[in-house]
């Protein structure tokens, strides 16, 4: 879930997104947390189908032409 990082690692990330962005009018993008990814744990990766992706591309190809 959401925990605090350590000091050091913030002290960390805070200089290399100094360095990255120097000079820039953007703010830096670093935050405290260390966020879980937001999605169902168990999702899977769609599966890819070959005969689909030529459907697909012939589709595509026909409303190009």
């Amino acid at each position: 879930m959401n925990r605090e990082k350590p000091k050091a690692e913030v002290d960390k990330e805070l200089d290399e997104a100094l360095k990255e962005t120097f000079p820039g009018s953007d703010p830096i993008a670093v935050d405290g947390r260390d966020d879980e990814p937001v999605r169902p744990v168990d999702r899977k990766p769609p599966v890819i189908d070959k005969a689909l992706v030529d459907k697909l591309a012939d589709q595509a190809k026909s409303k190009k032409d």
